[in-house]
């Protein structure tokens, strides 16, 4: 073998040995993070349902009782700071309409440590107290933080989605 040969042999081997072994704690990084990604997945399923039944008391466990809460809904025209306020807009809101579906057209979690972030398109469909029905996409960010292993809401924002007329 020439010395080009060697040199060339010698960093194939020293790459894949790396890429065997980075390979293998990205593999036990990914089981990890799919383990949170899945619970989040579930602490956003239940806030749907909690939002769709209009159930303060199940809003009440999903979202942390935090000072730096937020909220900025569809409907929003300000920026609503602290867990006070948030569920006051919460219990606001469900004053305001007998039916509200919410269904998950795309979401994409991340994890990273104790935070989490779920952004996708939801169908949004509302029902008002008058009759009056709703109906539009929204952007949706969800903030999650984990508190002794649980995935709790720490903000919510959903923007509708306006499309050019044709």
């Amino acid at each position: 073998m020439n010395r080009l040969s060697i040199i060339a042999v010698t960093a194939a081997a020293l790459t894949l040995g790396f890429s065997l072994t980075v390979g293998g704690a990205v593999g036990q990084q990914n089981a990890q993070k799919t383990s949170d990604v899945e619970d989040v997945n579930a602490a956003s399923q239940v806030f749907i349902a909690a939002i769709s039944a209009r159930d303060i008391g199940a809003i009440d466990k999903v979202w942390a009782h935090e000072a730096y809460a937020t909220f900025m809904g569809p409907l929003s025209t300000t920026i609503v700071v602290g867990w006070d306020g948030v569920r006051k807009a919460w219990e606001m809101r469900f004053s305001q309409f007998d039916r509200v579906t919410i269904s998950v057209a795309e979401s994409h979690i991340r994890t990273h440590g104790k935070a989490a972030w779920a952004v996708g398109i939801e169908k949004v469909q509302l029902l008002r107290k008058n009759g009056e029905t709703l109906s539009f996409d929204a952007f949706v960010t969800n903030v999650f933080e984990n508190h002794d292993g649980h995935w709790l809401l720490v903000s919510h924002q959903a923007t509708p989605i306006f499309k050019e007329p044709r």
